[in-house]
C-alpha cells in the first residue's frame, strides 16, 4: 500500500476533478469576482456521456458459449463437447439473469466513460435466510368424549432455512479503492492487486462467525481509522457527506496464488491460498479507449473538459454582456443636489434644469452576440469529438472538409461516429465477455450437484437440467450485443427474403412453397400446423390435381411435358377471380399461350359444326 498510495493519490485527484466537470461543477479558483458576474456551469459532458451509454447500454444480452478446445485435443472430443457447451450458455445465461447483470452494466461503463477505466470483481454469493412459509397441516374435529368426528387440511406457519442465492455473482468496484503496482500494464502481468472495502463491524463478525476471518475481536475500536487515506472529494462537494463514516477499512490483498485480508491495516483477518480454480486474479479491468502500455485508458471527460470550461467561460461572458445592456449605468452630473431622487421605473418623470445633468452610459450591444458563433461551434466540437451525432443534437460545426453540408457529408459524419461508438462498445463486450468465463469457471468448481435452471425455449420458459459434468473444462464466451426485438427483425427479414427468392424461381423448378411459408410464420412466433389444413382432391381429378384434359393440351404444346413454349406464366387463378376474372373473364385465368388455345379450339368447333 505503501508503493502504491502516492501514483493512486495523484490519480484519485485526477478522477475526482473529472467527476466534477460531469456533473458540471467548476474548479474553485482564488479570484476576487464582483458578485454580479454570471457563474453558470451546465453539465453539457454529462449530455454527452449519457447519450453515449444509451447507445452502448443493452437491456438483454445474449451470451453464446462454446467448449475451448486443448492443445492436441482429438476432433472427436472436441465435437462431443458440443453439447455441454449448449447446457453450459443456458447456465451462464441464467445466473447473468438472477445476478441482475442488466442492472450492472451502467455503472460499469458510466464509471470508464469519467474516469477512464473500471473495475468489475467475480465472487460466490451465498445467502440464506429463515423465512416463514405456510405449510399444510391436518386437523382432527373430536366431541367431548375424544371421538375423532372429522378432519381437514389446514394451514400453519414455519420458520425454514431457505436458500436465497447460490451463485457467481458481478460487483462493480469504485477505481478509488482499486490498487496496483505502478509499472504494471494489466491485471494478469501485475504482481499483485489490492482491493480496498469498508464494512461495519457487524459484517466483520458475522464473517468470522461463518469461518471467513478470525481476530475480528481486534478491531472493535477501529472504526474510521483510515478515513485519511480514504477520497470523498465528490461525496463532500455534493452531499455534505463521508461514505467511510463509522467503517472499518479491510485490504484484500490477491495474488495469482495467494489471498491475504487486513483489517485497518493492523489485523490479519485471513490469509489462504487462491480460492478460485482458474488460479487467477478475480478481475475485470476495462476500458473503452484504450491507451497504449497503460493501466488507465482516456476518458471522455478528460478530452472534453477544456471545451465544456471554454464553453462556460464564453457563456458567463455574453450573459455578463446582456446584464449591462438591460441593467443601464446612469451618468450623474456632480452638480445634482439628490441623486438618489431619480426613481428608475417605467414612465417616470425627472424634473432637471438641463437634460444633460442625467444621461445613460452606452455600451455596444454586438458585445452581447459576438460569442454566439464560437458556443455553437464547441457545442458541436463536444459532440464530434467522443462520437455524437451533430445533426441530430442541432449543432452548426461539421467536418467541412467532407462536405458535412451535404447528405453525403452528413452520411459520412454519421457513419464514423456510429464505428467509434461501436469499437467502445466491443470493449466493454471483450470484458463481459472475461466476466462470463470467469462465472463458469466458478459453477464448474462450486456446483457438485444438479441444478434444474429455467431458460426461454422455442415454446416459452422451459426448464433445464444442468449436471456438474457440463461445466466441466474451458470455455469461450461471446456476448451477443443484438437485443430481442432486434433478433427477431432480423429472422423475419432472412425469412420473407428466402420466400420471395422461391417465390420467384420455385414454380419453374417445381419447388414447394410451404416450408418457406412455414419459417415465416416461425419468425412471428406462430405454429404453422393451424395455417396448412389437410388438402382433399377433387372428385374425378387426378393425383396431381390437373384435369386430363388441360394436361394433354399442355402436353402437346410442350415436347418435355413442362411449361408451354413462349409461355410467360401460370396467372393464379384464385387471385385472377378475386381481381374480377369471373366466367365471363376467363381469359384473365390463364396464359397468353393457352388463351390462345382456346380460342383455335372453339373456331374449329364453330366450323365443323358449319359443315354438319
Amino acid at each position: 500500500m505503501d508503493s502504491a498510495q502516492s501514483s493512486h493519490r495523484s490519480w484519485t485527484d485526477q478522477i475526482e476533478r473529472r467527476y466534477k466537470a460531469y456533473r458540471g461543477i467548476a474548479e474553485r479558483r482564488n479570484e476576487n469576482v464582483a458578485g454580479w458576474r454570471s457563474h453558470l456551469t451546465t453539465p453539457y459532458i454529462l449530455q454527452v456521456v449519457e447519450g453515449m451509454l444509451s447507445t452502448i447500454i443493452d437491456p438483454k444480452p445474449k451470451w453464446e458459449v462454446s467448449p475451448r478446445p486443448f492443445p492436441g485435443e482429438p476432433l472427436e472430443e472436441i465435437l462431443a463437447r458440443r453439447q455441454s457447451g449448449r447446457v453450459a450458455g443456458a447456465a451462464l445465461q441464467y445466473a447473468m439473469d438472477a445476478d441482475n447483470f442488466q442492472l450492472k452494466q451502467r455503472p460499469f461503463v458510466q464509471q470508464d466513460l469519467i474516469a477512464g477505466v473500471t473495475v468489475a470483481k467475480g465472487v460466490w454469493a451465498y445467502e440464506a435466510k429463515d423465512l416463514m412459509r405456510l405449510v399444510p397441516v391436518e386437523i382432527e374435529v373430536t366431541d367431548d368424549f375424544g371421538n375423532l368426528r372429522d378432519s381437514y387440511t389446514g394451514t400453519e406457519e414455519e420458520e425454514r432455512l431457505t436458500v436465497m442465492r447460490d451463485g457467481p455473482s458481478m460487483i462493480v468496484r469504485d477505481v478509488r479503492d482499486f490498487f496496483w503496482p505502478e509499472g504494471a500494464k494489466g491485471v494478469d502481468d501485475a504482481a499483485w492487486i489490492v482491493d480496498r472495502t469498508w464494512m461495519t463491524y457487524d459484517e466483520l463478525e458475522a464473517k468470522q462467525h461463518a469461518g471467513f476471518y478470525k481476530n475480528v475481536e481486534e478491531l472493535k475500536e477501529a472504526r474510521n481509522s483510515q478515513a485519511g487515506e480514504d477520497y470523498d472529494d465528490r461525496e463532500q462537494v455534493l452531499w455534505s457527506q463521508r461514505r467511510n463514516a463509522n467503517l472499518i477499512e479491510v485490504l484484500e490483498y490477491w495474488t495469482n496464488d495467494r489471498v491475504v485480508t487486513v483489517g485497518g491495516r493492523a489485523v490479519v483477518l485471513d490469509s489462504r491460498p487462491n480460492p478460485f480454480r482458474i488460479r487467477r486474479k478475480p478481475f475485470v479491468v476495462c476500458s473503452g479507449l484504450p491507451d497504449a502500455f497503460q493501466f488507465v485508458g482516456i476518458s471522455v471527460v478528460e478530452s472534453l473538459a477544456q471545451l465544456q470550461e471554454y464553453l462556460w467561460t464564453l457563456q458567463n461572458q455574453r450573459i455578463d454582456a446582456l446584464r449591462l445592456l438591460t441593467n443601464v449605468i446612469s451618468i450623474i452630473r456632480s452638480d445634482v443636489d439628490d441623486p438618489d431622487s431619480f426613481e428608475f421605473f417605467p414612465g417616470a418623470q425627472w424634473i432637471v434644469e438641463d437634460p444633460s445633468q442625467v444621461t445613460q452610459l452606452q455600451f455596444d450591444p454586438t458585445a452581447a452576440q459576438i460569442t454566439l458563433e464560437a458556443e455553437s461551434l464547441i457545442k458541436g466540437d463536444l459532440q464530434n469529438m467522443m462520437g455524437g451525432l451533430p445533426f441530430a443534437g442541432g449543432a452548426d460545426s461539421v467536418v467541412q472538409g467532407a462536405g458535412g453540408s451535404t447528405a453525403t457529408g452528413m452520411s459520412i459524419v454519421t457513419s464514423i461516429a456510429q464505428k467509434m461508438i461501436q469499437a467502445r462498445k466491443q470493449s466493454y463486450m471483450w470484458g463481459f465477455s472475461q466476466m462470463g468465463e470467469l462465472f463458469l469457471g466458478m459453477m464448474g468448481q462450486m456446483l457438485r450437484e444438479e441444478r434444474t435452471i429455467s431458460q426461454v425455449g422455442p415454446k416459452g420458459q422451459e426448464l433445464l437440467q444442468v449436471h456438474p459434468l457440463d461445466l466441466q473444462g474451458d470455455f469461450n464466451v461471446n456476448v451477443n450485443v443484438m437485443d430481442e426485438s432486434t433478433v427477431r427483425q432480423e429472422k423475419r427479414s432472412e425469412a420473407m427474403a428466402l420466400m420471395n427468392l422461391i417465390g420467384t424461381i420455385g414454380p419453374a423448378m417445381g419447388m414447394d412453397m410451404k416450408p418457406a411459408m412455414e419459417m415465416v410464420l416461425e419468425s412471428y412466433g406462430l405454429d404453422p400446423s393451424p395455417f396448412f389444413p389437410p388438402q382433399q382432391g377433387a372428385p374425378g381429378a387426378p393425383p396431381g390435381g390437373t384435369p386430363q384434359g388441360a394436361a394433354g393440351v399442355a402436353e402437346g404444346m410442350s415436347p418435355n411435358g413442362g411449361n408451354p413454349i413462349g409461355s410467360q406464366g401460370q396467372t393464379n387463378p384464385a387471385l385472377a377471380a378475386q381481381m374480377g376474372g369471373g366466367a365471363g373473364q376467363a381469359g384473365l385465368a390463364m396464359s397468353p399461350d393457352q388463351f390462345a388455345q382456346q380460342q383455335v379450339q372453339a373456331a374449329q368447333q364453330m366450323g365443323m359444326g358449319a359443315q354438319g
